[in-house]
């Protein structure tokens, strides 16, 4: 937190119906977050020269920006700073966040800008890495089971089972469950796959 005695706004942004930051502002190369109270809310205005009167208001400079992201459709703009620490900026109206992201740019020549419509593997990584996972485990324990349903036996053996061990109890069940199983994983992983691709849109970057 960051309150200083004088400075000058170069903008300012009331979001009156947000709540994680009802107030946005851009002042002295940093960036201002936070839910003052509305009487002090009214009182900020471009020609605001004291902001001590707002009390607990969260600031970026922009020294310690790293990145900033701001995705098409989502409504937030994502602000990373310091080693690992990250911010988001709320704003629900498209074009005011395309305002605020655009004044951050301007303010900010040193940091580079680019765009683009993320690639869809990387993109939805994560879904496609479970899909894989979840399919990997089904082909080997079905292949298990049925060969346990054949009259084979398998032993783990050592006191580590590991990822071996939990196919074979996973085989255990009997290749109806496993495939029961599978179609229910399978399905929910797809409806979140599909709905990660649905938001991909264009990102813009503002990159130290």
């Amino acid at each position: 937190m960051l309150l200083i005695q004088t400075i000058y706004i170069l903008k300012i942004w009331k979001i009156k119906e947000s709540r994680s930051n009802k107030l946005i502002l851009i002042a002295d190369k940093s960036i201002y977050k936070g839910n003052p109270k509305e009487n002090d809310l009214n009182r900020v205005t471009p020609q605001t020269t004291d902001i001590t009167f707002l009390k607990d208001l969260f600031s970026i400079p922009y020294s310690y920006i790293t990145k900033i992201e701001n995705q098409s459709g989502k409504n937030y703009i994502k602000i990373y700073f310091g080693k690992e620490s990250e911010e988001e900026l709320y704003i629900d109206n498209e074009k005011t966040k395309k305002e605020v992201f655009e004044a951050i740019k301007n303010d900010n020549p040193n940091l580079n800008y680019s765009s683009e419509i993320p690639n869809m593997v990387r993109y939805a990584k994560p879904q496609f890495f479970a899909l894989l996972i979840i399919t990997g485990v089904f082909i080997w324990s079905f292949y298990l089971a049925n060969q346990i349903e054949n009259g084979a036996e398998y032993e783990i053996i050592g006191r580590r089972a590991g990822i071996a061990g939990i196919v074979l109890a996973i085989a255990n069940l009997g290749t109806f469950k496993i495939i029961s199983g599978y179609l229910v994983l399978l399905g929910i992983t797809v409806v979140s796959l599909l709905k990660r691709l649905k938001s991909r849109s264009e990102i813009e970057f503002l990159n130290r």
